[in-house]
């Protein structure tokens, strides 16, 4: 029987994982997450000075628009910190 044919039977051995790229690749994606976190906190605090320049200007409708932009960043915020911990218990099930 050749090597081929065995290969072919019971698969190809699976290659080993390289734990230092992986911790690599994890921590550049953290570090994507956490700049992406801080993004979306600027665009909620500007939702809320629009809104407060809106209510200012008494445009009611415009200001809850802003608001509700504001909640969904905030709960985009809460999905990246979710991610942030899954990848955090990944790295540390590597080290």
């Amino acid at each position: 029987m050749s090597f081929t044919k065995f290969t072919k039977i019971f698969g190809k051995s699976k290659k080993q994982i390289d734990h230092v790229a992986t911790i690599a690749k994890l921590s550049q994606t953290l570090a994507d997450l956490e700049k992406k976190e801080k993004l979306l906190l600027k665009k909620a605090s500007a939702e809320v000075e629009k809104a407060k320049a809106y209510t200012k200007a008494k445009n009611k409708r415009a200001a809850i628009q802003c608001l509700k932009k504001k909640k969904l960043y905030e709960q985009q915020i809460g999905n990246l910190a979710n991610a942030q911990l899954r990848i955090h218990d990944q790295v540390t099930l590597f080290l």
